[in-house]
């Protein structure tokens, strides 16, 4: 007899992080969402790092179950900008989640910058509270430039700016499934199943 799977709530608001979280992990756990919670849960995202951010959205949910919780705090670190926007990269333009907007500034801020001086890189954080609510982190990164113009379709956030190293496409001109076995994100959850597999 097949035994369930364990229960692990995402601590994310956002609902294409929802879809590729569960595509990776949807076959070993029983993904949910925060919405099958039937709360309101809300957080402030006041830290400094990613990791600090992960936790208090980690956090936020624990109240309201005692299963495990997976929180993921992510954003572009550009060189040429001094790591900008980093922990700031869904408010960059100062509207929360405007993709338009936070690509129109980076562009704006990267005006006259030649290419070899648009390198950048997403960064991933994964905050894992486990039913003991033990906290472990997982980070990945991405590294690419910058390009003068958004390509591409798929993907959210950066993705259309954003040009992995050795590559001529964007992160939006990648497949979902190709994404999702290269990206940060995909990076940090590789070692968070890894780590899943030797616990």
């Amino acid at each position: 007899m097949r035994s369930e799977k364990r229960v692990i709530y995402l601590a994310t608001q956002n609902p294409k992080k929802i879809i590729e979280l569960q595509a990776v992990l949807g076959s070993m756990w029983d993904v949910r969402s925060l919405a099958s919670l039937d709360q309101e849960i809300s957080w402030q995202e006041t830290g400094t790092t990613f990791e600090t951010n992960a936790q208090i959205k980690a956090e936020a949910v624990k109240p309201y179950t005692d299963a495990c919780i997976l929180a993921d705090d992510s954003g572009l670190e550009v060189d040429a900008l001094d790591g900008a926007p980093g922990v700031y990269s869904s408010r960059y333009s100062g509207l929360e989640g405007n993709d338009a907007a936070n690509n129109t500034k980076l562009l704006t801020e990267l005006q006259g910058i030649p290419e070899p001086q648009r390198s950048a890189r997403f960064v991933c954080c994964l905050c894992f509270l486990d039913e003991t609510r033990q906290v472990h982190f997982f980070r990945g990164t991405f590294e690419g430039r910058i390009g003068e113009s958004p390509k591409g379709e798929f993907g959210f956030g950066y993705d259309p700016l954003f040009f992995p190293d050795n590559d001529a496409r964007s992160l939006a001109e990648y497949s979902p499934e190709e994404k999702n076995k290269k990206s940060h994100r995909a990076q940090a959850l590789h070692k968070f199943i890894e780590f899943i597999g030797d616990s």
